[in-house]
């Protein structure tokens, strides 16, 4: 029994010993739902209600694991045992396998989605790289066997990165196919998206701020803001104080410049908006 393991995965070979395997193939059928696989091999898909089967079936694999393999590690049977946040791959392995060659283009539409051209229909590697790509919105299509990925953000990358240097999923060679420079532009589009985004957000922040101090919501238009600015402005003026206390002089004072900056950022931002869409239209 051979045990590997990617970020997401662990995967359980067992080699010539179709005994064991369709004995923890036959476990699966009974406490796992979500699961794909054909007669040598089998995947389980994590799911919340099923750790504890699944903290069962990994510590029955780290028995199997011990008894097969004796110069075994206590770290590595520990690493068994503690998978349960990983899908599960089964798989048989006979001497005389011979692994299929799977190969998929990949390119990059109106810098935007991603499009994977697969070369033959393997409904369960599909099913394993929509789960693959989970958070994200995936479509494929069997007729003319093309899986559509829409981005999600820097996560999109990372998750295309590590796919990309894969050589082997599910017992199968796999070749990608793909221009390079064209995907450098696409993370350089993400990235920059994704730096637009941060800009955006802390602006968006400080903005409603500013829009708090005057009494008002980012809602409003800015006819609304002008009568807030206006009407807190007469009334913290500090030279409508006269002749009444220092302290409470430099409190209206410090309260004034806080509604005179806050109105110039908004005015500001507001002229900004109002350039942009000209141009625009």
């Amino acid at each position: 029994m051979q045990i590997s393991y990617s970020h997401d995965m662990i995967a359980i070979t067992i080699q010539e010993d179709a005994k064991t395997f369709y004995f923890l193939q036959n476990l699966t059928q009974k406490h796992f739902l979500k699961k794909i696989g054909k007669k040598n091999k089998i995947i389980i898909f994590k799911q919340e209600d099923e750790n504890v089967q699944r903290r069962y079936f990994l510590k029955l694999v780290s028995k199997i694991y011990k008894r097969k393999n004796k110069n075994s590690k206590k770290e590595e049977i520990e690493k068994i045992k503690n998978s349960t946040n990983k899908s599960i791959k089964l798989t048989l392995l006979k001497s005389n396998q011979i692994l299929q060659r799977i190969d998929i283009d990949m390119h990059v539409e109106d810098n935007y989605v991603v499009i994977f051209k697969f070369d033959v229909n393997y409904s369960i590697l599909v099913t394993y790289i929509k789960n693959y790509f989970k958070n994200h919105l995936v479509s494929y299509r069997s007729k003319t066997k093309t899986m559509t990925i829409y981005p999600n953000g820097e996560r999109t990358i990372l998750l295309l990165e590590k796919l990309l240097k894969k050589e082997e999923l599910l017992g199968n060679y796999i070749a990608f196919d793909y221009d390079k420079s064209e995907f450098a532009n696409y993370k350089a589009t993400i990235e920059k998206k994704r730096n637009i985004k941060r800009r955006l957000f802390v602006l968006f922040s400080l903005l409603e701020e500013y829009y708090k101090i005057l009494n008002c919501s980012m809602n409003d238009s800015f006819d609304v803001v002008r009568e807030k600015y206006l009407s807190l402005a007469k009334q913290y003026h500090p030279d409508r104080l006269n002749l009444q206390s220092r302290s409470l002089v430099a409190q209206y004072t410090k309260k004034f410049q806080e509604i005179q900056y806050a109105y110039k950022m908004i005015k500001s931002h507001y002229l900004h908006e109002r350039k942009s869409i000209r141009r625009i239209s």
